[in-house]
């Protein structure tokens, strides 16, 4: 409970941001922490990772590739894709 008696529950929003080549993902994070402080919103973690990283659910297109896959599943360095016929393969996070 907060101080004025309503609930409140922890949400995660994952955000993909194009920087500026020189820019560290940390410093992103921050100034995104900043921005939803400046809203009223209370965060309780940020963190920077270089890259985009699909959620599951997603649908993703593989580099040179025309056909969608479906993201399944996010490791710290892979991910699981279904193909349309349901095939299942896991690649790289990076080659997405």
């Amino acid at each position: 409970m907060t101080a004025d008696g309503v609930g409140e529950r922890l949400v995660t929003v994952l955000l993909t941001l194009a920087v500026p080549e020189v820019a560290d993902p940390e410093d992103a994070a921050a100034l995104v922490a900043d921005a939803a402080a400046t809203t009223a919103l209370e965060v309780r973690h940020a963190v920077g990772v270089e890259g985009h990283l699909p959620v599951p659910g997603a649908t993703v297109v593989r580099p040179g590739g025309r056909q969608p896959w479906q993201v399944v599943a996010v490791s710290a360095d892979t991910l699981r894709l279904r193909d349309l016929t349901g095939d299942v393969v896991e690649v790289s996070r990076r080659s997405v």
